[in-house]
């Protein structure tokens, strides 16, 4: 762990993905807070951008960015978006913008049009950013910067649309649009937390989701056309500072939300809700905390949650319908590390998580890992002593994909996703690898 914490200084540092953790947030000896937010997004040239905050001298704090190369292997940042001499809300959010990237944050900076409210910034590449301008009306009705969470999306119009949480009844609310003089919108009455905004890649909806604390569920609205707000199935688990994870698919209609199905926010089922249909799918009985969810090509969703030390990831099919095997993922430290949020990016087809974690050395801080999908093998005697082997993914066969039996070779599958082999009595272990995939194992008797 000593090794993992002085990975990332400022400047330019190493990684080495897929299956090792990288830090990226929390250098230069300054801890992060275990209630920060970090905000992604991925730029046309696949760097992925990281946005969060640090504590200063004094009540200072700084919006920061920070960049993880395409590859995964180079991690560069710190670089400064804003500096608040009065503090700022833990929670960052990241959007592709023409200029590039465009930050949202907020923080106290008295005696300025910044102060408490929602604030926003652009930049080409992340290392140097426009003078901040507010993207609210004035933060003395709705302070942002005590808000229990912010995120925002853009539309397809390219319409930007911001929401945060409440810092006391009625705090909470959203705004479209980046102009201040325009009013913010309101949410429903009573404590929100924790927002998560999402557009429909097809219809060009935009909603918004969040925890209702008063009702003790997770609740979601549209915001473009305005709609009521509904809550979903069994939703009373709510993962309390952790953004509701919401998100369109790429090229494939669709707002799903990941929450936690349960009344016990430590015992619940991680869980994933279609908007436009109303539909919950459960996506597995064991307990999960954090549930989160990334956007991934063709349709594709990756779902991702937490339990103790662990991080767990599944990738959907095309349809996200059917989701494939299950990545098992140790944070840095193993079962003595605690994971306080988790958030991830898919867009280039495996996902890059990052983890808010507190190791058994070294501060809290974020560290990244590239994570690839799953493949799923099955073995199944046939008829004349042969044995069949098909390799699949989220339900899908895979072809291309090389089988080895241990002791009497290796085939590689076709279309169907199946290899057939001749096998001597007894027991034997299968492996299938692809490229671009976890490898998986089996056994036939």
């Amino acid at each position: 762990m000593a090794a993992l914490t002085a990975l990332v200084c400022a400047g330019t540092a190493h990684a080495g993905p897929p299956g090792k953790w990288t830090q990226v947030t929390g250098v230069a000896g300054q801890p992060d807070q275990n209630i920060l937010r970090a905000g992604l997004v991925r730029t046309a040239d696949g760097v992925l951008h990281v946005g969060w905050m640090r504590a200063g001298a004094g009540n200072s704090a700084s919006v920061l960015h920070s960049a993880i190369s395409a590859n995964a292997k180079t991690v560069s940042g710190p670089d400064t978006i804003f500096t608040y001499s009065g503090g700022a809300n833990e929670s960052v959010a990241l959007v592709r913008a023409p200029e590039g990237i465009r930050a949202f944050f907020a923080g106290l900076e008295a005696g300025s049009s910044l102060d408490r409210a929602m604030a926003t910034a652009t930049s080409a590449n992340g290392q140097s950013w426009s003078a901040p301008a507010s993207a609210s009306r004035s933060g003395a009705a709705k302070p942002v910067y005590v808000a229990s969470g912010l995120d925002a999306n853009v539309g397809l119009d390219g319409t930007f649309y911001s929401a945060w949480g409440d810092s006391s009844p009625g705090g909470g609310g959203f705004h479209v649009g980046l102009d201040p003089s325009i009013p913010d919108g309101e949410l429903p009455a009573g404590l929100q937390s924790d927002p998560g905004v999402g557009v429909d890649s097809k219809s060009g909806q935009v909603f918004v989701a969040w925890n209702d604390l008063d009702a003790s569920n997770v609740s979601v609205m549209a915001l473009s056309p305005l709609g009521a707000p509904v809550a979903l199935p069994n939703s009373g688990a709510g993962q309390l500072q952790h953004e509701v994870a919401t998100t369109g698919r790429i090229g494939a209609p669709g707002v799903f939300i990941a929450y936690t199905q349960g009344t016990n926010a430590f015992l619940g089922d991680p869980a994933l809700f279609r908007v436009d249909t109303g539909k919950a799918t459960k996506l597995t009985r064991k307990d999960g905390e954090m549930v989160s969810i990334a956007a991934a090509p063709s349709g594709r969703l990756w779902m991702f949650w937490k339990d103790s030390g662990t991080v767990f990831a599944r990738r959907s099919n095309k349809a996200a319908t059917k989701f494939g095997a299950t990545r098992t993922i140790r944070a840095p430290g193993g079962s003595a590390a605690t994971i306080y949020s988790l958030t991830g990016e898919g867009s280039r087809g495996p996902l890059d998580v990052l983890a808010l974690v507190d190791p058994p050395s070294g501060g809290i801080a974020n560290f990244h890992q590239r994570i690839l999908p799953g493949l799923t093998l099955k073995a199944k005697k046939k008829a004349g002593g042969k044995t069949a082997f098909k390799v699949t993914d989220a339900g899908a066969p895979v072809s291309g994909a090389k089988v080895k039996v241990k002791g009497d070779g290796s085939k590689t599958t076709g279309k169907s996703g199946t290899v057939v082999f001749s096998l001597s009595p007894g027991k034997h272990k299968a492996k299938a690898s692809k490229k671009g995939y976890a490898s998986a194992t089996a056994r036939s008797r």
